[in-house]
């Protein structure tokens, strides 16, 4: 028996898939080492956009599978930097209180967590029309292209839909409608404003596609590139293929991942902020380069409904949308070469097209350097050839 248990054991020290595992965690402890304890707060809370997904991904890795899951939120140390990092649950009523959004939680708190956290993911847009009521000012921007976008039946439309154009002739054939959450405001807004005919929206998209199914597939469907065309490929009572553009692709190239804080802490947080960007920077591109850990991590966090019962992520949809986002520059080095900074080009592009939507929720005198900065962004991180 003494040999058969030296046999094993050495079956095991000579396994690669056994041997090599690393301890949950160690890969953030090992990469994550610069000193934080002494200029920012402890715990560092930020507020997700919504329940966790791939596009959260680069936030899950500065902690790795060691950290501790509960109710709305994700903590544990932040590699060995000697802070611990809270990421909290999104999506107004559920995540957050009912009527909070991530842009209110950094003025009033998450009244679910009882916190008022540190940074929140913001849009770009949104950033520009609440800067009165809630302005922020946006330190990294993970997510270089927007995942939002347009989806349809690539067996029906096999020549698809890539511009204003195309949208436009779509609306003049009759064929179908265009599915979406709203024409009132931001990217609904402005494709009415481009020309593609109100008539043609239906709207009320709260990530659904059942308009789509009962159509036949005649309709588009607003949506994530980084989900629903691999859900409805492979299930969801349609199972053909689906293909898809983003709102950036058709012209509304909105930051939609980008990282805020409060204004009036920006210089509170500064001296943080000049170590944390950073780091977030590196984390993005180490959970491209090898999202496993965090893929699965993502997987038990929503399979244990700690966002909430009903939101999963199974792991093949994490690979599927891991992939997409390296495959289709979702998370990509930015025009500077770096990932998670801003191109100002296309920052003054955006703001010229929400300019004219502006109200009493926004300041009457918003510059687009109101509402981003590259000041904390390191300029040597970037996906490497």
């Amino acid at each position: 028996m003494k040999h058969l248990k030296l046999a094993l054991l050495a079956a095991v020290a000579a396994s690669p898939a056994l041997a090599q595992q690393p301890e949950p965690g160690a890969f953030a402890r090992e990469h994550y080492t610069t000193p934080l304890a002494d200029v920012c707060p402890s715990p560092f809370y930020i507020q997700k956009d919504w329940l966790a997904q791939a596009e959260h991904g680069g936030l899950y890795q500065m902690i790795g599978a060691g950290g501790e899951m509960s109710s709305g939120q994700y903590s544990g140390p932040l590699g060995s930097t000697g802070i611990t990092l809270t990421i909290l649950e999104g999506g107004g009523g559920i995540g957050l209180g009912d009527g909070e959004t991530a842009y209110s939680a950094l003025y009033n708190g998450n009244s679910k967590a009882g916190v008022v956290p540190h940074l929140g993911f913001q849009e770009l847009d949104g950033a520009v029309i609440f800067s009165k009521r809630f302005p922020v000012v946006g330190v990294v921007t993970p997510l270089e292209k927007a995942p939002q976008g347009l989806w349809w039946d690539r067996g029906t439309y096999p020549e698809g839909f890539h511009s204003i154009d195309d949208l436009k002739a779509f609306a003049a054939s009759g064929k179908g409608m265009i599915y979406v959450s709203t024409i009132q405001r931001t990217f609904g807004l402005w494709l009415v404003e481009s020309g593609v005919p109100k008539e043609v929206f239906i709207e009320g998209y709260r990530g659904d596609g059942e308009n789509f199914v009962t159509s036949n597939g005649t309709w588009l469907n607003q949506g994530f590139i980084t989900s629903e065309p691999y859900k409805f490929s492979t299930g969801m009572n349609w199972s053909k293929p689906i293909d898809a553009v983003t709102v950036g692709e058709l012209g509304y190239d909105n930051y939609t991942g980008m990282l805020a804080v409060a204004t009036n802490r920006l210089e509170e947080l500064a001296p943080c902020l000049e170590k944390l960007v950073p780091i977030i920077q590196q984390a993005y591109v180490d959970y491209i380069n090898d999202p496993r850990e965090v893929n699965q991590l993502i997987y038990e966090f929503n399979e244990a409904g700690h966002a909430t019962s009903w939101w999963k992520t199974p792991m093949d949809l994490m690979e599927y949308a891991s992939n997409t986002m390296k495959e289709a520059g979702i998370v990509a080095n930015s025009p500077s070469g770096a990932v998670g900074a801003f191109d100002m080009d296309r920052v003054l592009k955006m703001y010229e097209i929400v300019k004219p939507w502006l109200d009493e929720r926004a300041n009457p005198d918003v510059k687009p350097e109101d509402v981003v900065t590259n000041r904390f962004i390191d300029p040597s991180i970037g996906f490497r050839n």
